[in-house]
């Protein structure tokens, strides 16, 4: 099943029954998003700018090429037990988020937060706000595939998020020590891999999980990850801790 919109094409695949939305534009590399398997896209139309995924039990979805291509969270679906819903979820709230081909103004609107500031939702940037401060300095925070609603139900969960930051920060880094430990550390060693980082960046996703990007202001990473990437640790809505990824 598949579709042309604009400069892209979109097909839906299905692998080991699981089906998948695969976005193919010009230039860029091919992005796949899962789909919710109660949602069973039985075919793909084209409705202007609009990609059309119409379900078996009649529901359907309507979003631009470039909203489909959304990251979502990254968390496998084995380590989240509400993955399904999760996916279904974020799925129906797409068309409510800016893309690079869905700059409607009012996908794009300024929101003004007590606590972060300006939330700027860009078709380019994404939906961020920048120089937030917090007790381990200021950072970015970022919401993915959510739009204005989304965002402002999200809201208390990130305020808290904020204000707790360094139990957070050191929930990922417990996270992150256990994940490389050896078995042959020290009780220094884990002192001091402890106590030298920072957070760059805090990303708040759909379905209230969330991820925490540290800093390495000691080098304390240097030898475990390139220059120029460092470790983001997820964790579900309930704040646990599940799942390392590596940004750049």
């Amino acid at each position: 099943m598949t579709v042309q919109v604009l400069d892209g094409q979109v097909a839906v695949e299905t692998v080991d029954d699981h089906q998948y939305v695969r976005i193919a534009s010009t230039g860029t590399a091919d992005t796949v998003r899962e789909l919710p398997d109660a949602f069973r896209v039985v075919a793909v139309e084209q409705d202007g700018d609009l990609v059309v995924l119409l379900a078996e039990d009649g529901r359907e979805v309507r979003a631009t090429p470039g909203q489909l291509a959304l990251p979502g969270t990254p968390i496998p679906s084995g380590l989240n037990p509400d993955h399904q819903a999760h996916l279904a979820a974020e799925l129906f709230g797409l068309a409510t988020v800016p893309a690079l081909d869905a700059d409607d103004p009012r996908l794009t609107a300024t929101l003004r937060d007590h606590h972060l500031g300006e939330i700027v939702f860009d078709p380019v940037d994404g939906v961020v706000a920048y120089d937030v401060p917090t007790l381990v300095g200021d950072i970015q925070v970022r919401f993915w595939a959510a739009g204005h609603d989304r965002v402002r139900t999200l809201l208390p969960l990130t305020h808290e998020l904020v204000d707790q930051l360094p139990q957070v920060r050191d929930a990922a880094v417990e996270f992150l020590w256990q994940w490389g430990a050896t078995g042959g550390d020290t009780a220094e060693g884990h002192e001091q891999f402890r106590t030298n980082f920072g957070v760059q960046a805090l990303s708040v996703y759909h379905s209230g999980a969330f991820a925490v990007e540290l800093s390495d202001d000691q080098t304390v990473f240097a030898e475990s990850f390139l220059d120029g990437y460092w470790p983001a640790v997820h964790f579900l809505p309930d704040g646990e801790p599940v799942f390392i990824t590596t940004e750049s």
